[in-house]
């Protein structure tokens, strides 16, 4: 049997491109080492945040923007809750950039926002302690994804409109001859007109020239109170602090209140280095510091997850063909942002399998740009 494609990994990105590839009547077939929604990837952890002011650059607002609406069409096609929309309070020190390029992009693509001092910060979150040098926006629409239900609810859906689905089975290795691509797993070979390669931080093991790091990243929920909660309408956040380290969190759920670090993290080269939370002496505490100056009162690390992040060398995303005559593309290098860009970067591989031109939306993400740095 020829599919019209397979899709390796069926983490966010593949398994949003599975389920619409399939609804578009292709003849599809999804492959995963594990089953997912699984804990070996970047997309698990529960929930991910979703903004729409974007320092990262006007590169990412239309994937945004069209993922916004692709979410909606999920929650409602699934009748599923995947969004709280509690707003991303985003601090930065006065002196940094962060907070002016939120507050440009937002005026650009109309993002609903609101800049504040480090005054009305605290006077709006009293239990927010915000240094006088700090200011802030308000991204209003923003809030945070229950990402393990979202994969799970695209896998779903493919699976019911048809679409094979392999899981369980790593890929070992792929071949393009004929015309073909041919996958090669511990169940077998299998046959596509087109592959689409969405494999996570392990991407280059089967796109060796693939620049990118993988990462171990840890997130840890802490003992806290309803002080803390999306019930007393305390928002997602992130932080940047003076020394240029990166912190986010989302509000507390059941008396926890989860923050992770999205800078550093253990290069890995292999699956087998990314160990288990508590197994890095850091883990538990890499938070301490900014929990104690921001967010005083949180006791004990319950516990935590690692992940791993796909990092490319400027930190933005790789959206790339594999072969001159556009039958294979790769979508790796998302850098721990790529989750909210999910259903976008999905579509955008679904249209791809459909032999549409998209070459115009990539071409800001290609690997070329690594060759002429």
């Amino acid at each position: 049997m020829i599919y019209d494609v397979i899709i390796v990994g069926s983490g966010s990105v593949g398994a949003a491109a599975g389920c619409y590839a399939t609804i578009n009547n292709l003849n599809v077939l999804m492959i995963d080492a594990h089953h997912p929604p699984h804990q070996q990837g970047s997309h698990h952890g529960t929930t991910r945040l979703m903004r729409y002011a974007y320092a990262e650059g006007d590169r990412y607002m239309p994937l945004l923007q069209r993922s916004k609406v692709l979410w909606d069409a999920l929650e409602k096609t699934s009748s599923t809750t995947l969004f709280r929309r509690s707003g991303v309070l985003s601090i930065a020190p006065l002196n940094a950039p962060l907070i002016p390029q939120l507050l440009a992009s937002a005026q650009t693509w109309s993002v609903q926002v609101e800049a504040l001092s480090a005054q009305q910060i605290r006077q709006r979150w009293e239990t927010f302690v915000v240094p006088d040098d700090f200011h802030g926006v308000l991204d209003k629409e923003a809030g945070y994804l229950y990402s393990e239900k979202a994969v799970e609810q695209w896998i779903r859906l493919a699976q019911e409109q048809g679409c094979a689905q392999l899981f369980n089975c790593p890929v070992t290795a792929i071949e393009h001859h004929d015309e073909l691509y041919r996958v090669t797993t511990a169940d077998g070979d299998y046959t596509a007109r087109k592959i689409i390669i969405t494999a996570g931080s392990w991407a280059k093991k089967l796109v060796p020239d693939l620049p990118i790091t993988p990462v171990r990243k840890v997130m840890a929920w802490f003992q806290s109170d309803g002080r803390f909660s999306h019930h007393t309408h305390f928002p997602a956040f992130t932080a940047q602090l003076d020394d240029g380290s990166q912190y986010y969190g989302f509000p507390a759920e059941d008396d926890q209140l989860k923050v992770a670090r999205h800078d550093g993290g253990q290069p890995l080269q292999s699956a087998a280095e990314c160990l288990p939370f508590g197994q890095v002496p850091t883990d538990g505490s890499e938070c301490f510091a900014f929990l104690k100056q921001f967010l005083p009162g949180q006791s004990a690390c319950l516990f935590g997850q690692a992940c791993s992040y796909d990092n490319s060398p400027d930190g933005h995303f790789i959206i790339d063909y594999l072969d001159e005559n556009k039958t294979g593309l790769v979508i790796s290098g998302l850098s721990g942002h790529g989750f909210k860009c999910a259903p976008a970067l999905g579509e955008i591989a679904s249209h791809f399998a459909l032999g549409q031109e998209i070459d115009t939306v990539i071409s800001p993400f290609r690997l070329q740009r690594f060759a002429t740095a």
